[in-house]
């Protein structure tokens, strides 16, 4: 699945970046504890208010030595991606995304609920996050057409 969603997932530039630092903190494994430790998104997802605030919905990746950040929604999209597809495959082939390694990745559907929960509302309020802010109408549509697929197969993992 990661090949049908790659371009929503990794193909913007943020996308790109969070695919980037999912290789560069990965080695061949990832877990959430290990996206935790490399970015503050847990902030974002035990306060959801903080999205409100409209500050452009930036995660921070803590482990660069300069300051970068992507959008909320680009994380939780992409990381929401390789959750699905490391469920299916036990694997995460990121050279069908953009990528250019095999990561596995471990996880309890419990650390993943917050992730799919953030992933519907990204779904439900799309007006709300700067993603869809720069898309066009064309690309809008597809870009919430994959989202809902995502949420389909999340929602199996989860339930």
């Amino acid at each position: 699945m990661i090949e049908k969603w790659r371009d929503t997932a990794f193909g913007s530039d943020f996308g790109g970046d969070f695919l980037d630092l999912i290789e560069r903190i990965s080695d061949d494994k990832l877990s959430m504890d290990l996206i935790y430790k490399n970015t503050d998104v847990k902030k974002y997802l035990d306060n959801p208010n903080l999205l409100q605030e409209r500050t452009d919905n930036n995660v921070k990746f803590t482990n660069t030595e300069y300051e970068q950040y992507i959008h909320f929604e680009d994380l939780i999209i992409g990381l929401s991606v390789i959750i699905v597809e490391a469920e299916l495959n036990n694997e995460i082939d990121l050279t069908k995304a953009y990528g250019s390694k095999t990561v596995t990745f471990t996880f309890q559907k419990n650390e993943v609920k917050p992730i799919c929960s953030a992933l519907q509302v990204i779904y439900n309020n799309p007006d709300d996050y700067v993603l869809f802010e720069m898309c066009m109408e064309e690309e809008r549509k597809e870009t919430l057409n994959d989202i809902k697929e995502i949420v389909v197969a999340f929602e199996k993992i989860v339930n």
